[in-house]
């Protein structure tokens, strides 16, 4: 991937670029982590939801979750999981 330019707002807020959004497979709600590797470079990727994330979602009140919805959650997680170019080699698959 070529360079990808963001400014930092006085809140040091960024908007990711486009390319860079999509190469990471994210969009609203999602989340980025920022880890600095042993050379010093800062290495950016899609964090992906855990078990852990979904921890309390059943306890509410109300109607429990079909299992359609349950399956679209995790195949939602998973595809964040992946980059792009894994994702569809893995839906291909099945």
């Amino acid at each position: 991937m070529t360079d990808a330019e963001a400014k930092i707002t006085s809140k040091g807020q960024i908007t990711l670029p486009a390319r860079v959004r999509q190469r990471l497979n994210v969009g609203p709600g999602d989340s980025v982590m920022f880890s600095e590797g042993s050379d010093g470079k800062i290495i950016v990727r899609s964090k992906a939801g855990t078990l852990a994330d979904m921890r309390g979602m059943l306890r509410r009140k109300g109607a429990a979750p079909t299992r359609d919805a349950i399956e679209r959650w995790v195949g939602e997680a998973r595809s964040r999981a992946w980059p792009p170019q894994v994702a569809r080699r893995q839906r291909k698959v099945r």
